[in-house]
């Protein structure tokens, strides 16, 4: 499928910006290379997604990284050919399959520079969606790994978010405590107003 400027106009405005994040204090950085992408030639979240309807992907945009103390906050749109592609693509990130995968690749990407952690298990639980005109899903996850000075967790929350023909992924991790499900509901909420032609 040929890419399509107004879409990748569309793809673009969609997806994370710092306005969206709570509070202050936000760095913007660009999205690093993952160890999937440096070993592998591809990316974590493209290993994940089994079954998502690549040729179907009219354009797609990825946010910046940002950051703020142990915190983590990013995300990718696409928009697709038809409501029945988005649909299978929602369908695709909404699933604990996609959550589960996606967590254990992020467990292997664990900054062993940052307190040497070493990954000791992950749980991914289905959590409601919000409410907006379209379509969304929700997941928890908690990484438990093990460092010098105990143990570290790092809690994410996985928002996916569909409307029409356009799709989102709204990555939100925190530690050691998770983000305030405050704040994951407004930022879904601040996104999916922009999911609309």
């Amino acid at each position: 499928m040929a890419l399509d400027v107004d879409d990748g106009a569309r793809a673009a405005r969609i997806v994370l910006r710092s306005f969206d994040l709570p509070g202050a204090g936000w760095t913007a950085i660009p999205a690093p290379p993952s160890t999937a992408e440096m070993v592998y030639g591809d990316d974590l979240l493209d290993a994940c997604l089994a079954g998502f309807p690549d040729p179907d992907v009219t354009a797609s945009a990825e946010s910046d990284r940002f950051t703020r103390d142990d915190a983590l906050a990013y995300s990718v749109a696409w928009v697709l050919a038809s409501e029945a592609a988005a649909e299978i693509a929602f369908a695709t990130l909404a699933h604990e399959r996609f959550a589960s995968a996606f967590v254990a690749g992020m467990a292997a990407e664990v900054d062993p520079d940052k307190g040497a952690a070493t990954l000791l298990g992950h749980i991914a639980v289905p959590v409601g969606g919000i409410d907006s005109p379209g379509r969304s899903a929700a997941h928890q996850a908690r990484l438990t790994a093990a460092h010098a000075d105990g143990i570290l967790p790092i809690h994410f929350d996985l928002v996916a978010l569909a409307e029409e023909r356009a799709v989102t992924l709204v990555i939100l991790a925190d530690s050691p405590d998770p983000t305030d499900p405050g704040n994951v509901r407004a930022v879904a909420e601040r996104v999916a107003s922009r999911l609309a032609p």
